[in-house]
């Protein structure tokens, strides 16, 4: 992706470095100088990415989704994504200027749950301060078209004749279907036109790629990539109320290196001396001289320590971490309308889970 802040490629590196006596003879091998760079570039690259460091160049955006009635898992057509950083949800269910909106606690991972908790005789809905993770969209919950919801899935299955309304401009979160489903092929179905299913269950060839569409009445489905990425959430939407719009933000892959015509984008052209560091010390690997190799070690390590420099310089701005309680602070509603835990720890009556 061509970008006016990244603009320096492998080659210009390459070149640089071939100027230090005891790295030109690495690059300049018969036949495998672009694979022997290219390997270094990326050794380099991951590295960067392995840090526990929000890079705010390597950030990513994912696609908006909207909650569903009782729905806690969402496929996205997405590919990318390394780990969640932060996300915030706005209620779109009023009109009012500015949107109420709530925070997203990014967490690693969550069980399935159900709309439901069970309290005994005391009910009790929690408010929606959301948690989120990310799983491969294989592991999700998927729901089965004409599918009973009494039977071994969670519920929620669209049926022939299922309407499906969109929740943008609606005045509450609409009562849909499950957005999501497994057809009888083993592809999974993300719903990407809303309307009402047809009589029969929709189906894509055996092993469909992503984005092939299937139509089902006036609804379109999509095939998302298994190994792609989606989001799981708590609490789980109730049946109608308001419609959540997720706005998450995530660290990217590392990008992949495939000619050194490439630039290094995201990353921009100010990190270019320190990458070029990096590749300097990562080449003395790939010697074929034995006292040449011996230089990895140390200058790997040496630019290490130069990275942690680099976050230090990126850290100089304040966190916004908080604490947001998961249920009442003061236990309204008497015994048993809250449990003893890090989230809660007072008041816990009989609470079971």
């Amino acid at each position: 992706m061509a970008s006016t802040q990244s603009t320096i490629t492998l080659q210009q590196i390459a070149d640089k470095m071939a100027g230090i006596v005891d790295i030109a003879e690495i690059l300049s091998v018969g036949g495998f100088s672009n694979t022997t760079m290219l390997t270094i570039a990326q050794d380099v690259m991951n590295e960067y990415c392995a840090q526990r460091f929000p890079w705010k160049w390597n950030e990513l955006q994912l696609p908006v989704f909207y909650t569903t009635s009782w729905q806690q898992d969402y496929a996205l057509q997405l590919t990318n994504l390394a780990s969640l950083q932060r996300g915030i949800a706005f209620n779109m269910s009023v009109n009012t200027v500015p949107k109420p909106w709530t925070y997203v606690l990014v967490v690693r991972e969550q069980e399935a749950e159900t709309g439901a908790w069970w309290f005994g005789t005391c009910p009790f809905f929690p408010n929606p301060v959301f948690e989120a993770n990310w799983m491969l969209n294989s592991n999700l919950y998927y729901g089965t078209w004409g599918g009973s919801n009494e039977d071994s899935t969670l519920g929620n299955n669209p049926v022939a004749g299922s309407v499906y309304t969109n929740p943008i401009g609606a005045a509450q979160q609409p009562n849909n279907p499950i957005t999501q489903i497994k057809d009888t092929n083993g592809n999974f179905l993300l719903l990407t036109t809303y309307g009402t299913t047809g009589n029969s269950a929709p189906s894509a060839a055996p092993n469909a790629s992503p984005g092939t569409t299937v139509t089902d009445g006036t609804c379109v489905w999509t095939v998302v990539d298994p190994n792609g990425q989606g989001i799981r959430i708590t609490p789980v939407p109730s049946q109608t109320g308001a419609a959540w719009q997720f706005r998450l933000i995530g660290q990217m892959k590392p990008i992949i290196f495939t000619s050194l015509g490439n630039t290094l984008f995201p990353m921009p052209d100010s990190f270019e001396s320190q990458f070029r560091q990096g590749c300097v010390a990562q080449a003395y690997r790939y010697s074929a001289i034995a006292k040449v190799r011996e230089k990895f070690a140390p200058e790997w390590a040496l630019w290490q320590k130069s990275l942690l420099n680099s976050r230090e310089k990126s850290d100089k701005e304040r966190d916004a971490n908080r604490f947001v309680p998961r249920r009442s602070v003061l236990g309204a509603g008497g015994s048993g309308s809250s449990y003893v835990g890090p989230a809660y720890p007072w008041n816990g009556g009989n609470w079971q889970r």
